[in-house]
């Protein structure tokens, strides 16, 4: 009787030990690859996702091959939020793909905006939970809830120069070695913000007014 190994590797699928070599290969996870071992659902979602972001790459810059780093540090901002976050709202249930009302395609949009820096942590968590209880997609969220984060540095220049005028104190307490003064000002600064200036851009536009 003649054995057909090829057809029996497909119904058996892929094994766990070559689906972790492959995962770490592909997009350089390590510890993370686990989970996605242990629920191929999970897993199989994960690449989804990432498929997503590959073409995202390619439609950012046609002209430029994709960047080994910049794909494995996205594949590691989208396995951190899909094992921490998304599975706490998940609440202990096991992943199953088709009860999940984020796409592929939504998920890969999150993680381009916290990749682009266009969203906080903070917002990210939020946005996150939005999406999970909704399935709408991110950008709509942040437009409707107002939650974009503001990076340009002339408008923070604006709430810059209104907090140093109003704690000279600080200002100096800072200038005289003080690194508490500089993190209170950072902290007066996103809170005139109402959070949504870019914390680097602050610290640096901060810096600069205060020289």
């Amino acid at each position: 009787m003649d054995i057909d190994i090829n057809k029996i590797k497909n119904e058996i699928g892929e094994l766990p030990q070559a689906r972790r070599e492959r995962f770490q290969k592909e997009y350089g996870l390590t510890e993370e690859v686990e989970v996605f071992i242990r629920n191929t659902d999970f897993g199989e979602y994960f690449e989804k996702v990432m498929s997503e972001l590959m073409n995202w790459i390619k439609e950012t810059d046609e002209e430029r091959e994709t960047n080994e780093k910049e794909y494995f540090n996205l594949a590691k901002i989208c396995a951190n939020y899909l094992i921490t976050d998304f599975q706490g709202l998940l609440k202990g249930t096991s992943f199953v793909e088709k009860n999940i009302l984020i796409t592929p395609e939504n998920f890969a949009e999150f993680v381009t905006l916290i990749y682009k820096k266009e969203i906080s942590s903070k917002m990210a968590k939020a946005i996150l939970e939005e999406m999970f209880k909704t399935g709408a997609d991110p950008s709509r969220i942040i437009e409707t809830k107002g939650m974009k984060q503001v990076s340009d540095e002339s408008e923070i220049e604006i709430i810059v120069k209104e907090v140093i005028s109003k704690n000279e104190r600080a200002v100096e307490d800072y200038k005289k070695g003080k690194e508490n003064a500089f993190q209170f000002l950072i902290g007066q600064i996103m809170a005139a913000s109402h959070g949504k200036a870019v914390p680097e851009v602050v610290s640096q536009v901060l810096k600069k007014n205060i020289k």
